[in-house]
């Protein structure tokens, strides 16, 4: 009897994952500060970057986290996981808001329905 294990994952699928690494990689870069705490205050990004993410809110100095993660907004499935349109980066701790109180992403344009 021939036995066979399967691929953990496609050989496409492993092509992109490498790919995907390094665009993560530029993207984190690119935008340094969790876009979920800069929306939910009303900052512009490029005043957050400009500023060295510091900012005042009410009045308050205040430091916006750092962006560690990219959280996908349709999900990581067929072509949207190399999608930028659909990422965002954020810090772990608004990602774990992000999933875990999904009515509220929604509804904040953080998670899209598909």
């Amino acid at each position: 009897m021939n036995c066979s294990t399967l691929r953990p994952m496609s050989v496409r699928r492993f092509e992109e994952t490498g790919l995907y690494k390094y665009r993560r990689r530029q993207f984190l870069l690119a935008h340094p500060y969790c876009q979920v705490f800069l929306a939910e205050h009303g900052i512009a990004e490029e005043d957050a970057i400009r500023d060295g993410g510091r900012v005042v809110i009410g009045g308050v100095a205040t430091l916006v986290p750092l962006s560690t993660q990219v959280h996908h907004k349709n999900k990581r499935r067929g072509n949207d996981l190399l999608g930028q349109e659909y990422w965002m980066a954020v810090s772990d701790e608004a990602h774990h808001r992000i999933e875990s109180n999904k009515t509220w992403a929604r509804a904040s344009n953080f998670l899209l329905n598909f």
